[in-house]
């Protein structure tokens, strides 16, 4: 059984896979573990599956729809105590998986944050000070001790998860699982990421309905805190 699954979702990004996996594969060999890159295919058109097997990536198609759905299928199938998620457009550098393995034993859910002291974001302006915004309501409103809740690179122990379910099937299946993990006792800590611009192609994230959701999930995660009490 593999130490490490790394769950990369994917919906034609054929390009950048081939540029990643390699890259991927090497990181995770340095880190002296044995280890697993599940591509979660969300019926992509353009040979991203056949592109992800051939350079050596475990292939599965996601059961549930939307980038949530991509992360729960690759969750799993995923056979390791530790779980990495990481984008496929190349906006999370690899060398961020050795880091995040380093500081596995420092909690129960690493994130690989963009906006702790170290950490960069090559993104436009309106999309950086939307994200710097929503992390700042969600963080605060929640009590969350962590600067950067949706950020999609991150490291879980699987034990972590154990039990929860998840309503989001979206962008924002990020903040509901790391605010699960703290409602439920788990530790959450932070190592600087140097977020990137995507490689190739455009991204499927849409700005507008990415907000609503994010205010959607922050409402039912609101109302799940108030009826713990």
């Amino acid at each position: 059984m593999p130490d490490l699954s790394v769950v990369i979702p994917a919906w034609n990004e054929r390009p950048n896979l081939e540029a990643l996996l390699p890259e991927v594969a090497a990181a995770l060999d340095r880190i002296g573990a044995a280890w697993e890159i599940i591509v979660v295919d969300g019926g992509s058109s353009d040979g991203t599956a056949e592109t992800a097997a051939r350079l050596g990536a475990r292939v599965v198609q996601q059961t549930e729809r939307g980038y949530g759905g991509a992360i729960l299928t690759g969750l799993t199938v995923a056979s390791s105590p530790w779980i990495l998620t990481m984008d496929a457009d190349q906006s999370h550098p690899p060398e961020a998986i050795e880091r995040l393995w380093k500081a596995r034993f420092d909690g129960d859910l690493i994130l690989a944050s963009r906006f702790t002291a170290g950490g960069s974001a090559d993104m436009s302006r309106f999309r950086y000070l939307l994200s710097r915004i929503l992390n700042f309501v969600f963080t605060s409103l929640l009590r969350v001790p962590v600067r950067d809740l949706s950020t999609g690179c991150r490291l879980y122990r699987r034990e972590v998860l154990e039990g929860l379910s998840f309503r989001a099937r979206d962008f924002n299946i990020v903040q509901e699982m790391a605010v699960a993990v703290h409602m439920r006792g788990g530790k959450l800590r932070e190592i600087p990421l140097r977020y990137g611009p995507r490689g190739a192609g455009t991204s499927h994230a849409r700005i507008l309905a990415f907000g609503v959701r994010y205010l959607r999930t922050l409402a039912q995660l609101l109302i799940q805190r108030y009826l713990r009490r």
